[in-house]
């Protein structure tokens, strides 16, 4: 049956993967790679804008890059070639798409069409690549802040020696004066799992009016205070504004002057007035694009790559074959990061480790490489709480190599400290550099109150019980999710040698006699 299905598939193979033997060059610049078939000055102006958006949103936000990520763009110069690294679902004789961004566990990527439209292209790869650069930098806000911050910025032009950021989009504002505006109450409510996320192609009023709110903080004529307009944005950024929504909206109206109601009838006649008018910004200091390395690129390095993008984008079946066949001849750590991330999309979890681990003995720098394999490695053996649990010598020992080489090619991120904290809590011989190293990290760490837990546990095992104590008064006042303030009581119960507070066991708890919990997918670290 293998030998047949195999030989299906090699008669059906074609030729080439489109586009394989036109002339491409690669550009290199600081943050992004480039496989293209466009001229010179074309390609480095594409590179250029991307290096300007990037540097100007982190500018805005104060913002650092704690989890790089590769970022890999194609740009087409035939319409047929690009169609067809298209998404099949997408594909339709009614639309043209003038570019895609694709964010994958290993690396992002982004194609472009043929530059009949360019604004139009750039206005969806720029608004996706906020959404990359939220992600890389560790920030987690709530949707309707994601998507107008990303709408705000897809529209970013070179107007001399400045950037012109908040240049309507035609279609935002057509959907706005067509349309009923939401509620703040409701908009600021709207999550991830809502219908309107599920059901829509980033079109309607949510996203249109997430833009024209963010759009009149910062640029509209309103009279508030700038520090005021300052202090609501930086809490308005957080995800927690959707734990308080109450809190949220008193805030609001201290900051802002307006209750949700009075808000709604400032910003529809802010839309009404019609002007949005948007701000210049000094240009920010990039590399010179004359500095951008280039080099031709062979039809067959070419095929490799194409491959790879089909197999990303198309699922397609002959591009999965080609990439295993390629693997299979000689060893490739970019394509063994592929392969992990199509198993991942599999849920074929341990074949995800396998090649991310070859990846690894191969030599990768991908950071993002190690905070997946880290992930995948940890949650084997953190899926619950049990004081007494202990990590294998062997295991400890992987982890902490891993964690090792995560921080090494990622030093400001948050992920792999908070899980050397967990390592280092249930090894048989906690390391105390470890351990300092984590505290030292800890005001930048996203997960506070989980990291702290996990240092009580060392403090506890080391006998330091007023230490242990201390640490766990601290978690307290931090507001713990229900799963991490019932570890924090186990804990506190063992140190006080009393039995558990019933009032503290979470609804769905699955406790144990020996005061373990199993905590699905709380221990874990996030994707």
């Amino acid at each position: 049956m293998l030998l047949v299905s195999q030989t299906a598939l090699v008669s059906a193979k074609p030729d080439v993967f489109p586009g394989q033997n036109r002339k491409w060059n690669y550009y290199q610049s600081p943050n992004f790679e480039l496989y293209s078939t466009n001229g010179d000055r074309d390609s480095r102006d594409v590179l250029e804008k991307m290096e300007l958006l990037r540097a100007v949103f982190l500018d805005t936000f104060k913002l650092t890059v704690r989890l790089p990520q590769p970022v890999t763009l194609y740009c087409f110069n035939v319409d047929d070639d690009f169609n067809s690294y298209m998404p099949v679902t997408h594909r339709s004789d009614d639309v043209q798409y003038a570019g895609f961004c694709f964010g994958y566990t290993d690396r992002t990527v982004i194609t472009l069409a043929p530059a009949r439209n360019r604004a139009a292209a750039s206005e969806v790869v720029y608004h996706e690549y906020i959404h990359h650069l939220f992600r890389v930098t560790e920030q987690t806000p709530a949707p309707w802040f994601n998507e107008g911050t990303a709408e705000l910025f897809s529209t970013m032009q070179e107007v001399d020696d400045s950037l012109h950021l908040g240049q309507p989009s035609v279609g935002r504002v057509y959907e706005l004066l067509q349309g009923q505006l939401m509620p703040f109450e409701e908009l600021f409510a709207v999550t991830y799992d809502s219908p309107v996320f599920r059901d829509s192609t980033h079109s309607g009023i949510f996203y249109a009016q997430s833009w024209a709110f963010l759009h009149y903080c910062r640029y509209g004529v309103n009279g508030i205070p700038q520090e005021k307009l300052a202090a609501f944005l930086r809490a308005a950024s957080s995800p927690k504004v959707q734990e308080k929504p109450e809190e949220f909206r008193a805030l609001c109206k201290d900051l802002l002057g307006y209750d949700y109601p009075q808000l709604l009838r400032v910003v529809r006649s802010y839309i009404s007035d019609g002007r949005f008018a948007g701000r210049k910004v000094p240009r920010p200091p990039i590399a010179a694009k004359s500095s951008y390395q280039a080099r031709a690129v062979t039809p067959e390095e070419m095929k490799v790559r194409l491959a790879e993008l089909s197999l990303r984008v198309t699922q397609s079946a002959y591009a999965n074959w080609f990439v295993r066949d390629q693997v299979s001849r000689q060893p490739d750590i970019r394509l063994q990061e592929l392969l992990g991330m199509v198993a991942l999309r599999e849920n074929q979890t341990e074949s995800a480790r396998a090649h991310w681990n070859q990846a690894v003995e191969l030599g990768t720098t991908n950071a993002a490489i190690f905070r997946e394999l880290s992930r995948l490695e940890g949650n084997q053996v953190f899926s619950q709480f049990d004081l007494d649990y202990r990590l294998a010598d062997a295991r400890t020992e992987q982890l902490r190599k891993l964690l090792a080489r995560s921080i090494e090619c990622a030093p400001a991120q948050s992920l792999s400290y908070e899980m050397m904290a967990w390592v280092e809590a249930t090894a048989s011989q906690p390391r105390i550099a470890s351990i300092n190293l984590v505290q030292k990290r800890f005001s930048t760490l996203n997960d506070k109150p989980r990291t702290l837990l996990a240092l009580t546990m060392v403090r506890f095992r080391l006998g330091e019980i007023q230490e242990a104590r201390e640490l766990l008064d601290q978690l307290d006042k931090l507001n713990p999710d229900q799963w991490v303030a019932y570890c924090a009581e186990i804990t506190r119960a063992r140190i006080e040698n009393r039995p558990l507070n019933p009032e503290k066991i979470p609804v769905g708890a699955f406790s144990r006699s020996d005061n373990s919990i199993l905590l699905p997918s709380k221990l874990e670290l996030p994707r």
